[in-house]
């Protein structure tokens, strides 16, 4: 899934080099073992070959373990389980693992009631920062199955995900100004309803994460804490969400769409499309202009004036005498 740090706490657990099984594009696989160490839960993490070393080490990487908002520590939500990372080198290993087909612009995949991910590890999928951020984004959705028990909407999940990882921008921004003005009807149904229902995917990322952003902003941590807990203890979300934040899921839509379009605006529009400098730089030529003008305005003035005073002066010079 397409994937923008939290502080760092803790260091995965080393993984010892095992038994062998059957890569899903087929060939040899290094399987590696976690225990309880380091406070965090038993990781299995499973590599191609070629990417043995690159699985090791980002299964340790501080970043993709650190504390996520509003849940309880790894080492505590899946103190029972086992989380298996699976790093493939291409898509086509979606597909041999059953959790596929999946789009071509898909860098990783998570079953999270097996607690199963995947990630891609091909070409541009090769750079260590993307790929550390798309592992986060999808222990993220692993995490907060296991927190609420898998009762939670599509778009939460997308955008909680988001938020978790950091791997949200605004570059597409613009959109969300078109999108939230058009629409009566409730954007965040729309979303649930398969997710991609009217939308592209990058602007169904965008509008989740900010409706995950809303819900931090209004109450913290401790507020998704509550929705969360109220989730896994069977409410619905519109059940949950009048419990812990005393809102409608219209109410809470009403103030989303108002905090986005407000926050987010036509001045902020402009000025990430570039329309605001265009318009300063035409600003600042007119006003260019306009003082050219005046200067030559003005030169023009001077310059007659003393031809004036010049004449003046020639004319007292040559002037006849009278004598008596």
């Amino acid at each position: 899934m397409i994937v923008r740090g939290l502080l760092v706490w803790c260091f995965l657990v080393g993984l010892t080099l095992s038994s062998s099984c059957s890569d899903p594009a087929g060939g040899p696989v290094r399987d590696g073992g976690g225990t309880h160490a380091d406070g965090l839960p038993t990781v299995v993490v499973r590599a191609g070959p070629g990417l043995e070393v690159l699985a090791e080490s980002l299964a340790r990487d501080p970043f993709v373990w650190a504390p996520m908002p509003g849940l309880p520590l790894a080492a505590d939500l899946l103190a029972s389980d086992t989380v298996t990372v699976w790093f493939l080198q291409d898509r086509a290993g979606f597909d041999s693992l059953g959790i596929g087909p999946v789009e071509p612009w898909v860098a990783g995949v998570a079953a999270p009631a097996d607690r199963i991910i995947a990630l891609r590890v091909d070409g541009t999928q090769r750079d260590l920062s993307l790929l550390r951020a798309v592992y986060r984004h999808e222990l993220a959705h692993v995490m907060l199955h296991a927190a609420t028990n898998g009762n939670v909407p599509r778009w939460v999940q997308e955008g909680y995900a988001q938020a978790a990882s950091g791997t949200w921008n605004w570059n597409d921004g613009w959109r969300l100004q078109f999108l939230l003005v058009r629409r009566g009807q409730s954007v965040l149904v729309g979303l649930d309803q398969g997710f991609r229902i009217g939308f592209d995917p990058p602007t169904a990322y965008l509008l989740s994460y900010t409706a995950v952003a809303a819900l931090i902003e209004m109450a913290g941590e401790p507020g998704l804490a509550g929705l969360f807990a109220e989730l896994r203890g069977g409410k619905s979300f519109e059940a949950a969400l009048r419990s812990v934040y005393g809102l409608t899921g219209n109410d809470f839509e009403q103030r989303w769409r108002r905090q986005v379009l407000d926050r987010y605006g036509w001045l902020y529009l402009f000025s990430r499309t570039g329309l605001i400098w265009l318009m300063v730089a035409g600003l600042v030529l007119v006003m260019g202009i306009s003082r050219v003008r005046r200067d030559r305005l003005r030169l023009q003035r001077l310059v007659e004036e003393e031809r004036v005073a010049a004449a003046e002066e020639a004319s007292d010079v040559d002037a006849p005498g009278f004598g008596v």
